[in-house]
């Protein structure tokens, strides 16, 4: 048999992204939706209908990124409060909706693999990824396995408390790691700079109509706004904090960053080296940890998704 495709799914919880892929993480087709706000079953029926726009005879397995807590025995979605409903068996229910076997993770973790496997860490057992979006995500490979922990749930490290004088958190905390990265609080500081400063170029851009997000930041920043590029250096010294403490904890080889704010590069991520080489324990005594962008950007979820699902069941058809 020739070599299968998968579809791959990340859900979002605002947006889907579903797409089918060669083992090699090549795209060759995809399907964009916003998430609704409805019952598992009614989602379950519009995934499924992504699968059938993107299904040919040589798609064999899908596999599936989601925003939450994922069972490792069972896969099914055991707390997601940021979609319709807070757990859902979504891993049998997509088996039956499409007729095709099923694979679920952690969005994150899904991400983590496909920088693994085609990204920015191919040839890296011991990687840790983190992805900035509405929130932080975190998946990691170790020995050349995803890591999930015993029960699914390892690496949430979202509410790591970096900056107690940072905004507020869902959690009812303040100046979680999560919170404090997140393209929303990069948006909200944007704001703020244009509001202090009118005749700055975030304000300008802000004025044309652009919304305040860390893509207007970002845009100012590259026209030399002083403000957006202070904003960067803040986000990304909480960045470099956030994986000092993983680094000190868990020894990676390399340590890559995607989602929509590290599309900034070495305007955040520069700064982020800079705090991680400062907080870094014995940073003289180790071997370098490098810090790197993600390959995949914001379709990593969708991509690692996929070929997770060829390399669990290859060529199987249900």
């Amino acid at each position: 048999m020739t070599a299968p495709h998968a579809v791959g799914i990340d859900l979002g919880a605002t947006k889907i992204l579903a797409v089918r892929a060669a083992g090699t993480g090549e795209v060759l087709q995809s399907v964009r939706l916003d998430t609704p706000r409805s019952p598992a079953d009614e989602l379950v029926a519009v995934l499924a209908g992504a699968v059938a726009q993107l299904r040919t005879e040589k798609v064999a397995s899908i596999g599936m990124g989601l925003p939450g807590m994922v069972d490792a025995g069972t896969g099914a979605l055991t707390y997601a409060p940021g979609l319709g409903f807070e757990s859902a068996p979504l891993r049998a229910m997509l088996q039956d909706a499409a007729g095709l076997p099923v694979v679920t993770d952690n969005d994150a973790n899904v991400a983590a693999w496909a920088e693994h496997r085609h990204g920015a860490g191919v040839g890296v057992d011991d990687l840790i990824l983190v992805t900035l979006g509405t929130g932080l995500g975190c998946g990691m490979v170790v020995d050349g396995r995803i890591f999930r922990g015993r029960h699914g749930y390892a690496t949430e490290v979202s509410h790591l408390i970096l900056d107690p004088d940072g905004p507020p958190c869902e959690c009812g905390k303040v100046g979680c790691w999560g919170i404090v990265t997140a393209g929303r609080n990069i948006g909200r500081l944007g704001s703020a700079a244009a509001a202090a400063d009118p005749a700055s170029k975030i304000a300008a851009l802000l004025a044309s109509g652009m919304p305040a997000t860390a893509l207007s930041v970002t845009a100012a920043a590259e026209a030399g706004d002083r403000s957006a590029l202070a904003i960067l250096a803040y986000v990304g010294d909480m960045l470099g904090r956030g994986l000092a403490s993983l680094a000190n904890l868990l020894d990676p080889s390399m340590m890559i960053v995607g989602g929509g704010p590290a599309a900034a590069g070495e305007l955040l991520l520069g700064p982020a080296r800079e705090s991680f080489a400062r907080w870094l324990y014995a940073a003289d005594r180790r071997p370098g940890v490098p810090i790197v962008q993600a390959r995949f950007g914001v379709s990593a979820g969708a991509v690692g998704a996929a070929v997770l699902a060829i390399d669990t069941f290859g060529a199987t058809r249900r």
